[in-house]
């Protein structure tokens, strides 16, 4: 499990990262001594699955940076460690996880570790994007078209250009995506219509469709239109 402890008390993250190098756990972290400072590092740490977070911090407080945070991942597991409980009910309108009131001890963050465990986060990707590796839900993702030696990755927020290839793209991907085209690879759950050559997506967007792939696209589509209609 990779933490990220966002806490300006030299003591308290030292008390943090002891009680966490204790535990009997598979644990890595990284500490930062302001909310800032861990959302410009945050792309560099695509895959975190737990950040603590102060309350009464320099600059922006934990609440603030909780909502930055869930205005770019709703599913990121947060929690908040504090000596006040002035925020607790806004905990709710970021969907913290917990919030502990300090001193924390080894059963309260066994306890929070044991719950972020239990969460089961949505599949997901990381995209080389212009602005620093990127988590991208795979079921935001709608298409990747091909532009030369650059991608275009097309989701329900709008669309980003990076320099990959769709074979490598693909190998990271599950079978909720069907190679349409040698030039794109679309998310079933997107497609609104299969043309004669063209897949339109949910947004209107059309993807081409290779006439060969025409057969195995339909069937794909059916078969995973059958599996979520039984579930």
């Amino acid at each position: 499990m990779e933490i990220a402890v966002i806490e300006d008390n030299p003591v308290m993250q030292k008390a943090l990262t002891t009680m966490l190098a204790d535990l009997p756990r598979d644990l890595t972290w990284h500490v930062f001594a302001s909310g800032e400072q861990f959302l410009f590092a945050w792309p560099d740490h695509p895959h975190l699955d737990l950040v603590l977070l102060d309350i009464k911090l320099p600059g922006l407080n934990g609440m603030a940076i909780a909502k930055k945070i869930r205005q770019q991942d709703a599913k990121l597991p947060l929690a908040f460690l504090s000596n006040y409980d002035d925020y607790v009910f806004d905990g709710y309108d970021v969907n913290a996880l917990d919030y502990i009131l300090k001193p924390i001890t080894r059963a309260k963050m066994t306890k929070l570790l044991d719950r972020a465990a239990a969460m089961k986060r949505p599949a997901f990707i990381v995209l080389p994007f212009n602005t620093g590796p990127t988590q991208v839900y795979l079921y935001d993702i709608m298409a990747f078209t091909v532009d030369g030696h650059y991608l275009t990755t097309i989701t329900q927020e709008g669309q980003n250009r990076f320099k990959e290839s769709l074979a490598n793209i693909q190998t990271q991907l599950d079978n909720r995506f069907i190679l349409v085209h040698r030039s794109a690879l679309v998310n079933i759950d997107h497609i609104r219509t299969i043309g004669k050559d063209t897949v339109t997506l949910a947004n209107g967007v059309p993807v081409p469709l290779a006439r060969n792939r025409t057969q195995a696209v339909k069937q794909a589509f059916w078969d995973r239109y059958r599996k979520l209609v039984q579930k």
